[in-house]
């Protein structure tokens, strides 16, 4: 099965032969094989797995939120975040996952939990965490 993992900035994979691949989705994760039903869904902060073909070596990926296509032409992922930890800053990671967590507990007491810019934070955290899990796997 063709797959392709697309960042807003660029093809990370650009339609490469695969046994598999799960996705970490709104609704859980979805592991993606040859001949699945056709699908379209939203894809979370987390980590996408790969299994290339006639490879025995398992690709992992921090996603960011996107979308994810299924038809009888392979598997299509865009996302605003595609790392393959190749340059983590553990550092990095823990310094922005306490700034979102200092900024979502003020805007918590304030009662603006629902705003862009908390929601934003948010987001943020949970890529961060998607990083640092990547981080640990390497």
């Amino acid at each position: 099965m063709l797959f392709s993992l697309i960042s807003t900035t660029r093809k990370v994979l650009d339609t490469i032969e695969i046994d598999s691949v799960n996705i970490p989705t709104i609704q859980g994760e979805i592991q993606v094989l040859p001949h699945h039903l056709p699908v379209l869904g939203v894809t979370k902060p987390g980590l996408l797995k790969v299994m290339r073909t006639n490879s025995s070596a398992e690709e992992v990926y921090a996603l960011g939120s996107g979308i994810y296509e299924v038809d009888e032409n392979g598997v299509r992922v865009i996302a605003d975040m595609v790392d393959s930890g190749e340059n983590i800053s553990v550092d990095s990671i823990n310094q922005k996952k306490e700034e979102a967590k200092q900024f979502m507990a003020q805007a918590q007491k304030e009662g603006l939990h629902n705003t862009a810019e908390y929601l934003a934070a948010e987001e943020n955290y949970l890529k961060q965490t998607a990083l640092e899990q990547l981080a640990k796997n390497k």
